[in-house]
């Protein structure tokens, strides 16, 4: 059944979503070199026409998936950093303790892992394609940068949501956070051993603290 007629109904956005929805999964089970726009598409249930109507080039695409993929673990980090009003206690002591946030913090990066195994792969597969690929270079260290962005940002949630002060400035701690949740998604993507991830997630708190400024 053509679906076209439908397709051509939907919004540019809801369109765009679809396709990164369909790239994600099409990455994660076949690598990046077989994710053409014609394997996306079908996977999607949608003609090259709709895709170009959405995006200029499949390396629009790719980077629109690396932009998916990093707003969906920056909401998972922040989820647990940040309290309902968003403003922290003027109480010192309902304030949480910053070992809990930063656990917390990694933790949830490592539960959206085992919600979704397959965007990380897919994200791990973009990085190393984006590397080796003339012209797609730039998207490759963007997407550390903004890594590394993501992580200076969760970094400063908790101390200000629990009334601590780094002694080292976040951005040079954020490099420190990325190794530890790339180790951790590696190890956990290769063996399936959730223990393992854990005591990454410790380690990394237990570095992390050593950079704080006596309460």
């Amino acid at each position: 059944m053509n679906q076209e007629p439908i397709i051509a109904r939907i919004p540019v956005d809801e369109r765009r979503d679809r396709l990164v929805a369909a790239a994600f999964r099409v990455v994660a089970e076949h690598g990046v070199d077989a994710a053409t726009t014609r394997r996306i598409c079908a996977e999607a249930g949608m003609s090259l026409a709709s895709f170009h109507y959405a995006f200029d080039s499949r390396a629009a695409l790719l980077e629109a998936l690396v932009v998916a993929g990093l707003s969906s673990e920056d909401t998972a980090v922040h989820a647990v950093l940040t309290t309902p009003d968003g403003a922290p206690s003027a109480d010192p002591t309902d304030r949480p303790h910053i070992d809990d946030l930063l656990r917390g913090g990694l933790t949830g990066y490592l539960d959206s892992l085992l919600a979704d195994p397959a965007r990380e792969q897919a994200m791990m597969a973009l990085a190393r394609y984006a590397r080796r690929t003339p012209g797609l270079e730039a998207l490759a260290a963007r997407t550390y940068e903004r890594y590394y962005q993501l992580a200076a940002r969760a970094l400063t949630a908790a101390t200000e949501a629990s009334g601590r002060r780094w002694r080292t400035p976040p951005e040079e701690l954020a490099p420190i956070v990325v190794a530890a949740t790339d180790g951790l998604t590696v190890a956990y993507l290769t063996t399936g051993d959730l223990v393992n991830a854990r005591r990454i997630v410790d380690a990394c708190v237990t570095v992390l603290l050593t950079h704080l400024e006596p309460a």
